[in-house]
């Protein structure tokens, strides 16, 4: 194997694909990056057997090859090259790899290229073509809400659903939940849950270019995403996902209209009366006026009020204030609509121009 790259590209690639390598050295050689050239591409990947990402860069002068590098290293020596370009070469006799630039020679040991695994030893089945920017806006606002704790449960996941002409993300801890969707064309129908930590990883990956298309692609208990010059694979969860459509009240009692900045300013502020535990703000709508209430057994107490648009009678309900504004801050407009309902009866926040973002929140009993 030889090639010459620019270190800008090659980082890029090392960069993208060294969130997948193995933290824990179970499978050695699945601590190390594989690379390969040919055909004027260098081909990077690495994977955990959890998710794997590959990666692409142009290269000129190669000659075709492939080995594994140790991650940690390679990556780090990479990062600190001087910009311009650089010169890799297999010295196979030594089992090592040389890398070149400036006035700089380094090489690292090598493993054996043939005991990586491939990315997808299944043939992917094409399910639906559509825009990176919109799949990366639905992340956002769907993510946050499962759990982070529970990697094998369905909950740890967000479900992924395409039909009638709609591609949905939903995602709950059961203490909130999100749904999202926008309309797609063409596609075959599916349904599906990714695991929390891919979806973080496919949203560092996504790029917000309006022009960029992203391929969901099936593989029996694995789903790929295809982009111009990476590739993400990960494993499904297994397991029943909850009907989400029995969470989401077709009606509140009460809805406001609040300017998203205000409120998520004042949410802030009450969020500090929380000493040992989450701060619980308590929201009570009465003639057109929000008040905010948070009180900490050992901390204080706080009251603030904010003017808003009412429709329904008076209401109360409290709420973990980090819930509400995790939300908020994923709102791209300036204000939002809240339903809320006496009792221990979900709320429901959206933003007012969108209704295919809705966000339910179980509310707390206040003693």
């Amino acid at each position: 194997m030889r090639f010459t790259g620019t270190q800008g590209e090659v980082l890029r690639c090392l960069d993208m694909v060294s969130r997948a390598v193995a933290s824990r050295d179970v499978n050695p050689i699945l601590t190390g990056i594989y690379l390969e050239c040919g055909s004027g591409q260098l081909t990077v990947r690495a994977t955990d057997s959890e998710i794997g990402i590959e990666a692409y860069a142009p290269v000129e002068g190669s000659q075709p090859g492939r080995t594994v590098v140790e991650a940690k290293y390679l990556v780090s020596l990479v990062r600190r090259l001087p910009a311009g370009d650089i010169f890799v070469q297999e010295l196979p006799e030594q089992q090592m790899i040389e890398i070149k630039a400036g006035t700089g020679s380094f090489r690292f040991q090598t493993m054996s290229a043939d005991q990586f695994p491939s990315l997808t030893a299944a043939e992917p089945k094409p399910l639906l073509r559509i825009s990176s920017e919109a799949v990366l806006k639905m992340i956002r606002q769907t993510v946050y809400a499962a759990q982070r704790d529970q990697s094998h449960s369905v909950f740890g996941g967000v479900l992924l659903e395409f039909a009638e002409g709609e591609l949905r993300f939903v995602a709950t801890d059961t203490s909130r939940l999100c749904f999202n969707r926008i309309k797609a064309d063409g596609g075959e129908g599916f349904k599906m849950i990714l695991p929390v930590r891919a979806c973080v990883e496919l949203q560092r990956l996504l790029p917000s270019d309006p022009e960029s298309m992203l391929e969901i692609a099936s593989m029996g208990t694995q789903i790929l995403f295809r982009l111009d010059n990476v590739i993400l694979v990960s494993r499904l969860l297994e397991g029943q996902y909850p009907d989400y459509t029995r969470v989401i009240p077709s009606a509140t009692e009460t809805e406001i209209v609040v300017p998203c900045s205000e409120l998520t300013a004042a949410l802030e502020r009450a969020e500090l009366m929380g000493k040992k535990g989450p701060a619980i703000v308590a929201l009570n709508v009465e003639e057109g006026i929000l008040k905010l209430d948070t009180r900490d057994a050992e901390l204080g107490e706080s009251s603030e009020s904010l003017t808003v648009e009412q429709n329904g009678p008076a209401v109360s309900s409290a709420f973990q204030a980090r819930f509400l504004l995790e939300m908020l801050k994923t709102v791209p407009g300036e204000k939002v609509r809240i339903g809320i309902s006496s009792g221990l009866n979900p709320g429901m926040i959206r933003p007012v121009d969108n209704d295919d973002y809705v966000y339910v929140i179980m509310p707390v009993r206040v003693i």
